[in-house]
């Protein structure tokens, strides 16, 4: 999210507010209302309805008459993929991700890693895929998806220990992970076996492999998942995860990734 309090001098505290605004309607699921704003937001309810004007005026947001809820603009959503298609990893990988769905029949996820959370680049869905809650352009916790765990598998855990502090481990569902030891234990697996799994963790009934994939400074560059229904994802865990493995493989060989003799 935006810093609402800025220390750079030459930060201008109305665009600021204006972007602020702008992520609580873009991350409101089904759209927001002025009345939510004003109770979610530290400002006047006669600023946001005055920067609220002037985002609708510039496309940039719109307002659904029926329901009186704020919604994202087109302006908004054309920046986004704009901005997607220039990320090098997206177009390299979303090729694999559509075989790999194709294979599999579920649904391929492309995720990156920004500022201790998982943000959702690239999904295609399988023939037999259900739907998810993960959208384009969503940001998701990296302590209970397996994007995010594959992520974490990637950083020293005195860096996990320290996003963990500043993000917390919120409880999703009856699974979800919420205590570091046993999410250490869960870590040190995944660099075991390879993938990482979400077991129902944020979402009952879904069930995710995935894998890092790494760029040309050996570097991780995110992450590729795998999810669909659980029995299903369980009952093909072996298949799903070599396949998963291997598009990863071709992926970070893509990004010009070199493994090191003997590692990875």
């Amino acid at each position: 999210m935006v810093n609402s309090k800025p220390s750079d001098r030459h930060t201008n505290s109305t665009v600021i507010k204006a972007l602020t605004v702008l992520e609580k309607v873009a991350f409101a699921n089904g759209g927001i209302s002025l009345a939510d704003l004003v109770k979610e937001l530290d400002m006047p309810k006669t600023t946001i309805y005055r920067l609220i004007e002037t985002l609708k005026h510039c496309d940039y947001i719109h307002l659904d008459a029926n329901t009186e809820r704020y919604f994202v603009g087109w302006k908004t959503v054309q920046i986004g993929v704009s901005g997607l298609n220039n990320i090098e990893v997206v177009d390299i990988a979303a090729p694999y991700l559509t075989k790999l769905a194709e294979k599999t029949g579920e649904t391929a996820f492309l995720a990156g890693y920004y500022n201790g959370e998982i943000v959702y680049l690239y999904k295609k869905e399988g023939t037999q895929s259900i739907r998810t809650t993960a959208q384009l352009g969503m940001r998701r916790p990296v302590h209970c998806t397996a994007v995010g765990k594959a992520i974490l598998s990637t950083f020293t855990w005195e860096e996990v220990e320290k996003i963990l502090g500043e993000k917390g481990m919120k409880k999703y569902t009856e699974n979800t992970i919420t205590d570091v030891h046993k999410l250490r234990k869960e870590i040190l697996e995944i660099k075991r076996n390879g993938y990482a799994i979400d077991r129902e963790e944020i979402e009952i009934g879904l069930t995710c492999y995935a894998v890092p994939i790494f760029n040309f400074t050996g570097n991780m560059a995110g992450s590729i998942g795998l999810g669909g229904p659980t029995m299903r994802m369980r009952e093909n865990q072996n298949v799903f995860t070599s396949q998963l493995k291997e598009t990863a493989f071709q992926v970070s060989r893509m990004l010009g990734y070199v493994p090191k003799i003997g590692g990875e």
